[in-house]
This record gives C-alpha cells, structure tokens and sequence, in this order.
C-alpha cells in the first residue's frame, strides 16, 4: 500500500468517525436554553417572528429558547456576536440585510460567507410601496410618470442604508428611470408614521406592518413586489408593467461556522417542523410570506445570490458603507 493510498484511507475515518461524532453530539444537543438574537427592537416584524417561532421550536428542542434583542447596523451587531459564539447555543434571526449589507460594507466583522452557518430559510415576505394621500398618483405608472414631471421634488423614507426597503428605493429608481430622494429614518414604523402624516411622500414596507394602515385608508397603497398579491387589493409590480421587481424581506437562522453539521441539520429540521404548526401557519398565511429554501445547502446557495444580485443594485446606486 502507498503512502498517499493510506493517507487517503486515513482521511475518510477521521471524516466518518468526525461524521458520528457529529450525529451522537446532534442527538444530546440542546443541554441548555437556546439563544436566538434578534437584531431588530422589540415590535418589528423580525422580533415578531422569532417569537411566533419560540414557542413550537422550544417544545421540538425540549430547551427553552431565548429571545434576544440587539439592534444596531442594520443587523450586523447581532450577526458580529453569533460569528464570536462558541457555547454551541446561540444562534440569531437574520433579514435581508444579511445578503445586501457585505454588497455594500467591506469593513463588516465578519465574513457572512466563511464566518456564518445558514441553518434554515424561513421565508420571504413581500414590500408594498404606500404613498401619501395628499400625492396626486393612484397608481405606479401615474406615480412615475409625476416623478419624471418633478425630477429630485419627491422622496421616499427607508428604515436603513442596506434593508430591503432602500434597494427597493432604488430599484424603483433605476428601473423608472425617476430621481427620488431617499431619506433615511431609525426604522420602519417612524418611516411609516410619517407617511401617514403627510411629511414624507412614500415609503416601502412589509405587509404586516402596512396592512392596517391601507386597510384603514391613511395611506394609498400602489404596488406590491412578490409573484403573487400579498393584499387582495394591491397588484404586484408585474400586474403594472414592472416585471422581475423581485425585492421582498426575508428572514432566517444562522449560527458560527463552528456549529457541528449535525446540530445544523438537526435545528434546521426541527425549524421546519415548527413552521408546521397550525397557529404560526395562520400567522404567515395572513402575512403572506413564501417559504424558500428548505435545506441549509439551499440557504447558503440562495444567501450568495442575493450578495452578487445586491451588488448590482448597489453599484448602480452608489450605495456604500466605508
């Protein structure tokens, strides 16, 4: 026998016996409460989320899981404190920001590629472009075509440089071919508030949030991204000319790059079996978000597209962080 055939034999052990290691450590893990970081304040949908998920998910784990939340850099300080864990119990809730943030940010703690583990792909949640009532546009054409009339005249707010709703922003733009101003605000709801209020033109934000104030008729709701209507009432992009407006919200787990492949697959399984449960159902039903991937393979593949898709719009936009 060869030095290298008995090298090769010796690598596929340590990577099987690596493998059970992995399998018996999945079966006894959690041994503690589980740690989930938010990185968004209480009330948001992301924060929302975690907690519709704590409670199924704590009963499939048989742990309790904690709800933390750490908000600041448009998620990159709950991302930073995931990426320096090592208990093997702590894991965060991310958005989209996780994909547009490295598109836009070399100097980021971490690298979301190599430093962090995409454990399971909960899904997406479209955004609804609303204006102010007193904006002489009832539709997105007519809201473009006012835009081009006013070049640089009218804005729109964004919870932060890097969240959905700005590319959103700015897809708008180069696809409209407007100027619109983006003004930037210390989150969703002040955005919105101030949409409502007349004091700023519009804003993009996602259906749970918006949903009463369109219902209630405080703001005008134009269009919808997604494939599929998230309101009855509220056509997509496509039904009004803008095909491929493909920019919604999403949300994951994640966890350090160190996390065992059997923990990985093990918690990715049983988010998916939470996700099952009846009344969180009903939750993401009437907030019409679409599951994606399913698998970890399928995050990781679905996070890299989304960093060279944000990199694009990015570029285009002159969006940066230094």
């Amino acid at each position: 026998m060869t030095v290298e055939r008995f090298a090769s034999i010796l690598n596929v052990a340590f990577a099987l016996i690596a493998l059970g290691a992995s399998g018996v450590q999945a079966q006894s893990w959690p041994t503690q409460s589980v740690r989930m970081i938010v990185g968004f304040a209480p009330g948001g949908t992301a924060d929302i989320l975690a907690r519709k998920l704590q409670t199924p998910l704590s009963a499939r784990l048989g742990q309790p899981i904690v709800i933390e939340n750490r908000p600041g850099a448009s998620g990159a300080i709950a991302t930073a404190e995931v990426a320096r864990a090592s208990d093997g119990h702590t894991f965060a809730l991310v958005v989209s920001t996780h994909a547009s943030l490295p598109a836009i940010n070399r100097k980021l703690p971490y690298d979301t590629l190599r430093d962090i583990v995409p454990i399971s792909l909960i899904g997406r949640i479209p955004l609804i472009l609303v204006a102010k009532l007193g904006l002489p546009a009832n539709t997105l054409p007519e809201l473009v075509a006012l835009a081009k009339e006013r070049p640089g005249a009218l804005n729109y707010a964004h919870p932060g440089i890097g969240l959905s709703h700005h590319f959103a922003g700015e897809l708008l733009k180069q696809r409209g071919g407007i100027n619109i101003v983006p003004v930037a605000y210390r989150g969703a709801a002040p955005a919105l508030t101030d949409v409502i209020a007349g004091q700023i033109d519009m804003t993009f934000a996602t259906t749970p949030s918006v949903r009463d104030p369109v219902e209630s008729r405080l703001v005008r709701a134009l269009a919808s991204t997604g494939s599929q209507r998230s309101m009855p009432s509220v056509p997509t992009f496509a039904e009004v000319g803008f095909e491929g407006f493909d920019v919604s919200e999403w949300y994951g787990i994640v966890g350090p790059a160190g996390t065992p492949p059997g923990v990985v697959a093990r918690l990715s399984a049983e988010i998916n079996d939470a996700l099952e449960d009846s009344q969180l159902q009903d939750w993401l039903r009437a907030n019409a978000l679409q599951r994606g991937a399913t698998t970890p393979e399928g995050f990781r593949d679905f996070v890299a597209k989304e960093i060279e898709r944000s990199k694009v719009i990015a570029e285009t936009a002159k969006i940066s962080v230094e």
